[in-house]
């Protein structure tokens, strides 16, 4: 008898556990048992997506960790080089892009895009000291010599239509950039406002931002064209992020104050 009532208790209290772990709210990132969001990334963009010390940080990271919150599925970063980002959505092997990427008709061939998280635009960043000789916009797409940028971005497609006198240098990452201008392998740098702003300040020293946009782009996240039900979901997300002040803490977070005033 006695030993049947310990039986009866222990699996009482087994029960009542069970019962109450599993009503317990679950970490944020770990949402329930929805499919992973896969999502794809080159993580060589700060302050958008980039590797700080042993993990992904960066706007579109903390964004893509409320996002997968959001939609109950667990976040996984998928990382490539920027040339595979496309072609691995459209072979299903991510979910979304979430990436730095600028919304453009050529893309839009291709893939579908979310609304936009941010509104953005090329600038040129120097070395310091030669900040001043370029007091316009004309005076900047009229340089004469080697401009960096990235392979297949807008900065490289803009520098292309519009610096009649410039040869490109192409660099794997913007960081590169630092590097090259340092060493005068080239003289100016083109590329995505916020990876500009980051790239100045961490070399405040030796190189300087024109801070004078050369165009006006929207960021957004890319998703195939069949995905509908995703791509209105993640817009619906957005919308909630906007609304509720989310967004702006996470853009305020990585970028200075006057960037974002003039960028609304």
């Amino acid at each position: 008898m006695k030993v049947q009532f310990v039986r009866t208790f222990i699996l009482f209290l087994f029960v009542t556990v069970f019962f109450w772990c599993s009503m317990a709210p679950q970490p944020v990132g770990a949402a329930s048992g929805g499919q992973p969001l896969r999502v794809g990334i080159t993580p060589n963009f700060p302050p958008l997506v980039f590797i700080q010390g042993d993990r992904i940080a960066g706007i579109e990271a903390e964004l893509a960790m409320m996002l997968g919150e959001e939609l109950g599925r667990p976040v996984k970063f998928v990382e490539m080089k920027w040339d595979a980002l496309i072609p691995s959505l459209l072979e299903g092997k991510t979910d979304i892009i979430m990436s730095s990427m600028t919304v453009t008709r050529e893309r839009q061939v291709r893939i579908a895009f979310t609304e936009p998280f941010l509104k953005s635009g090329l600038v040129a960043a120097v070395r310091a000291e030669e900040v001043p000789k370029y007091p316009t916009t004309e005076s900047i797409k009229n340089i004469i010599g080697m401009v960096g940028i990235i392979p297949n971005t807008t900065g490289e497609s803009f520098v292309q239509k519009n610096f009649p006198y410039a040869q490109r240098s192409s660099l794997s990452y913007p960081r590169q950039a630092a590097n090259e201008l340092q060493q005068r392998r080239i003289i100016m740098f083109v590329g995505d406002a916020p990876t500009v702003i980051w790239l100045v300040s961490e070399n405040e020293s030796s190189i300087g931002g024109i801070w004078l946009p050369l165009n006006e782009e929207y960021l957004a996240w890319g998703i195939r064209k069949d995905d509908r039900d995703l791509q209105a979901s993640v817009n619906a997300a957005l919308a909630k992020f906007r609304a509720d002040g989310r967004l702006d803490r996470v853009l305020y977070k990585w970028l200075p104050k006057q960037y974002m005033e003039k960028m609304k």
